[in-house]
């Protein structure tokens, strides 16, 4: 009976191990230049694209891509950065799965800056600082395919220079697992009697 319920304590622990992912570093500095629709970035196996719009997400703009990170050009007259001057900048980053939201790095950013987080295209934080290093979230704050960010202000100016995420196992996976567990208990349990 002891050597069961071991065997079961070390298929649990090694099941959620490998359910758990490790957290992913995107890092969008040093990534070329130019401008372009979309751009994909795969890590890990994970890829996120990132797109740019402006006054909403209606209005198509370009990513713009400089050493420095990634911002929006949504005209002539607008600036590489993301911000609030010409027009509202939003950068989008789509994953092709569910990731869980752990933190963003910024640059160019000034002792004011800020930003606005959407998540499926809902605003849900307002006015997080760009500067200080890391603007962290706990594990499981935010969970999406896709998070957007946004100038907070007319004079917010900033790049985005690299975002850590965490992909979130999917349910079926965890779900077989639970079941393939309890059958090996049945099991274990009909061969005892």
């Amino acid at each position: 009976m002891n050597r069961f319920l071991l065997l079961i304590a070390v298929l649990v622990v090694g099941v959620v191990g490998s359910a758990t992912a490790a957290p992913i570093q995107y890092d969008f500095s040093d990534s070329g230049s130019g401008n372009a629709p979309s751009i994909d970035f795969t890590v890990g196996g994970l890829t996120v694209t990132v797109t740019a719009s402006y006054n909403g997400f209606s209005n198509s703009a370009n990513v713009s891509r400089d050493p420095h990170g990634l911002g929006v050009k949504n005209g002539f007259l607008d600036s590489s950065y993301i911000d609030g001057f010409w027009r509202d900048d939003y950068l989008t980053l789509s994953f092709d799965r569910t990731v869980s939201l752990l933190g963003f790095n910024f640059d160019h950013d000034t002792l004011n800056d800020e930003f606005d987080l959407y998540v499926d295209g809902i605003s849900v934080a307002h006015n997080l600082e760009t500067t200080g290093g890391w603007e962290s979230f706990s594990l499981g704050t935010y969970v999406s395919d896709s998070f957007t960010i946004r100038a907070s202000e007319w004079n917010d100016n900033f790049v985005l220079s690299g975002m850590r995420v965490q992909a979130v196992p999917e349910p079926a996976l965890v779900f077989l697992m639970g079941f393939g567990l309890l059958g090996m208990g049945m099991m274990a349990r009909r061969r005892r009697a």
